[in-house]
């Protein structure tokens, strides 16, 4: 079935054909994707060509949609926009393995589905050319790899998933692990948040598109970048947490305590000291090295943690070097 982005795609083409055409397929996109009243959802100028019921089922039912892996064909295909009747193609891989990238125009009815082994094999070729398509022109455009701690944006094809998160790294298979990620909810996928600072969600970068956002107030696909990381910022604090940028880490929302309070700290001879906090420089820095305790009980386990760490790296065979 189609996402909101496809058939969204679809229906900018067009003007209903009468205005219970217009209350039909309106309703059916409020019930099936809780469209917001503000969002466009028909061509702006009234001379588009007409759609009406029917039509709009028939195609959401078995037509061919935007960003679509298909097959055309001898060619696997990566189609761009969509009518009813035609489709762009924007990208094709021969029998052969050579992928195309000049665009082309081809009837509707030529499109037909790719195999999951089909979708994999065009993905490859995208990657290994450093492409990816871009949905707001339905043109390819280099590939963006994220970097360690990059802020970014994230979807699929059909943007079914949607999410915004802090990059940790790349595995050699091109999964993108993060300190933390938050999924918008869609028709198919409920939200999702992590945060344990090494989440692998198993996005990878051959099927996920990736745009930077670490820029304030940039347009994306998903909206304005500082929105999109405000929403994660939200989201972690319905848990709890708070991402700390320049550390790189999650904590607590609040973690120092109150002046006149009392906190605990590891000292440099490995005990557990009480200490008030006063509000100084010290108190401060102890917190920003992680050396912050709001209990007697956690200063002493992690002392334990401490200290089996120095044991383990002791008696290995590998001293004075650290085993991975």
């Amino acid at each position: 079935m189609k996402s909101q982005f496809q058939t969204l795609s679809l229906l900018s083409n067009y003007t209903p054909k009468t205005d219970l055409d217009a209350e039909f397929i309106n309703s059916f996109l409020v019930q099936r994707f809780q469209i917001t009243p503000k969002t466009p959802r028909f061509a702006p100028n009234s001379d588009a060509s007409p759609i009406d019921v029917q039509s709009f089922i028939l195609w959401f039912e078995n037509g061919p949609e935007a960003l679509k892996i298909g097959r055309c064909e001898n060619s696997i295909v990566l189609l761009g926009g969509c009518t009813l009747d035609k489709c762009e193609i924007i990208a094709s891989l021969s029998e052969s393995g050579e992928l195309s990238t000049n665009p082309f125009t081809a009837e509707a009815s030529l499109i037909q589905s790719a195999s999951e082994e089909e979708i994999k094999s065009f993905q490859d070729a995208l990657f290994e050319n450093e492409l990816q398509p871009d949905p707001n022109t339905f043109q390819l455009i280099p590939k963006y790899i994220p970097k360690i701690a990059d802020r970014v944006v994230f979807y699929d094809y059909a943007q079914d998933i949607q999410g915004v998160g802090v990059v940790r790294e790349i595995t050699p298979e091109g999964n993108v692990i993060f300190f933390c990620y938050f999924t918008y909810p869609t028709y198919s996928q409920e939200k999702r948040i992590g945060f344990s600072l090494n989440e692998d969600p198993v996005y990878n970068l051959r099927s996920i598109i990736f745009e930077n956002i670490d820029k304030e107030n940039i347009p994306t696909t998903l909206g304005n970048s500082t929105s999109c990381f405000r929403r994660l910022g939200r989201e972690l604090e319905r848990v709890g947490k708070v991402w700390k940028d320049k550390l790189l880490r999650i904590e607590p929302a609040k973690v120092e305590q109150e002046v006149g309070s009392k906190y605990y700290y590891i000292s440099d001879k490995m005990k557990v000291v009480t200490e008030t906090e006063k509000g100084t420089p010290t108190s401060h820095i102890r917190y920003l090295a992680g050396n912050y305790f709001t209990t007697h009980m956690a200063a002493t386990q992690m002392l334990g943690k401490i200290n089996d760490l120095i044991r383990d790296y002791l008696a290995s065979d590998k001293w004075p070097e650290i085993e991975d």
